[in-house]
């Protein structure tokens, strides 16, 4: 189910991203992307909570007590602790109360100040507003909706979650085909957007109130539980400072840029962006669909089952992410002249930068989130150097390099400390050797990576 989850959302790429490239003018596709890359930051306002919660509820899955949460103990018998899951839930509805607040608070103030210029560039600058007052207004309760979703994929109903989430999916890509075909411009795009994400907020809300019998309705709303508070947030701050020195400065590159850029170079990076990351989003689905499973494995001290459940899905994910990465790179440009598209397909070399950087980092997340269920959190110092590296190499190189700076910078960044900083704390927790694992697992897909990368630049140079 997450490979059809992932499959439908890939598939706008397929149905949607043509007509909206030759629907909507270079300006406007520029300001989409920015309005999709300004939500993404939403992720970061988690803080890591989303991710830890998921993985707390999973150990309270496997009979955790919860002076277990913080440091998971081996002995437990498999059999849910309610009263645990119960505790967690509710501080949950509170944590998540208090971030919707900051996010929508953030998000008027300095989301606002990043989209002035952009969206002074387009023809209608009135529907540009309204449109950015929609995701406002939506994004006071989308925050919320990282609730139900964390505690679906913590009780391992990952299936059915995901299978509603295809569903969604497409239904979002038929609404904003017809939006697009009807002429609906970048204001219907959005509101069909938004739209299916106040959809979703719904619907995991209540499928989260059906399974287990409904047990989550019936909980007692506790709050300010010091335990619990103690169990997720050294984990919640670390991985959040992770994700934002990793994903957040990538994605602010594209903020960063659009205010320097010209409208056709900002969206053909932004464009860049958006399809690299749903590649590599596509390529998780093997391994991050597991990490439920790999937490209660670990509680239940069945590491060798782990360890091979995950040798499995890295090594799918990796050749996954491969495939997709060098179909995209041959298949993109003849098919954006082909639609006549107003933005064109990124050049040879930087969609090769750009997807190199991006595979060393699938690499050391992978290895981040297999450590990561010891409840052990190394996010915040693999990312947190690498994306100093990353902000340090791209702000010196972009005076000569131009754009290139900013793949450059990653994967400098990557290569110097976050390709092998997880990695040894994973080999060690789990007593695995680099050869002896990653022969199978590594080696094959980063070979084609490297061969087509340097053909494709040279012969396209």
């Amino acid at each position: 189910m997450t490979w059809v989850s992932f499959f439908s959302k890939a598939l706008s790429l397929v149905v949607v991203l043509p007509l909206l490239l030759t629907r909507l003018s270079t300006e406007e596709i520029a300001l989409w992307y920015l309005f999709m890359t300004i939500i993404s930051f939403q992720m970061l306002i988690d803080v890591g909570f989303s991710p830890t919660f998921s993985r707390v509820i999973a150990y309270a899955m496997g009979g955790a007590s919860i002076n277990d949460l913080k440091n998971p103990k081996h002995n437990n018998d498999g059999q849910t602790n309610w009263k645990t899951l119960e505790l967690i839930c509710s501080e949950m509805r509170l944590i998540y109360f208090r971030l919707g607040l900051l996010w929508t608070m953030l998000l008027f103030i300095f989301g606002t100040l990043a989209l002035l210029k952009p969206i002074s560039l387009v023809q209608n600058t009135f529907s540009a507003w309204i449109a950015w007052s929609i995701i406002l207004v939506v994004s006071t309760i989308s925050l919320r909706g990282n609730i139900y979703s964390s505690y679906l994929q913590g009780i391992n109903q990952i299936a059915l979650f995901r299978r509603w989430e295809a569903i969604s999916s497409l239904g979002a890509i038929v609404t904003s085909f017809l939006v697009l075909i009807w002429g609906g411009g970048l204001l219907g795009l959005v509101i069909s957007h938004q739209s299916w994400q106040v959809f979703s907020i719904f619907r995991n809300r209540w499928l989260s109130g059906v399974v287990e019998k409904g047990r989550l309705k019936n909980f007692v709303k506790e709050s300010n539980n010091n335990k619990i508070w103690d169990a997720v947030w050294p984990s919640a701050w670390r991985s959040g400072l992770g994700v934002f020195m990793g994903y957040g400065l990538i994605q602010a590159s594209g903020i960063m840029y659009a205010q320097i850029g010209t409208a056709s170079d900002i969206a053909s990076y932004l464009l860049a962006l958006r399809l690299i990351q749903t590649v590599s989003q596509f390529s998780q689905a093997p391994f991050y669909s597991k990490l439920p499973v790999f937490a209660r494995l670990f509680a239940e001290n069945k590491k060798k089952q782990l360890v091979s459940l995950a040798k499995k899905g890295m090594r799918l994910s990796f050749w996954c992410y491969t495939a997709g990465f060098i179909g995209l790179g041959i298949a993109g440009e003849p098919l954006l002249k082909v639609i006549g598209s107003n933005v064109s397909f990124p050049d040879s070399l930087l969609w090769s930068l750009l997807g190199f950087g991006f595979f060393i980092q699938r690499y050391g997340a992978m290895h981040i989130q297999l450590y990561s269920v010891t409840n052990k959190i190394i996010w915040h110092i693999s990312n947190g150097i690498s994306g100093i590296l990353y902000v340090l190499v791209s702000f010196m190189c972009i005076k000569y390099v131009g754009i290139y700076a900013f793949p450059i910078g990653l994967i400098i960044g990557y290569l110097c400390f976050h390709s092998w900083f997880p990695s040894v704390h994973s080999y060690k927790v789990f007593d695995l050797k680099f050869i002896s694992f990653e022969k199978n697992v590594l080696l094959g897909p980063v070979v084609v990576m490297l061969f087509f990368c340097i053909v494709w630049s040279i012969q396209k140079s």
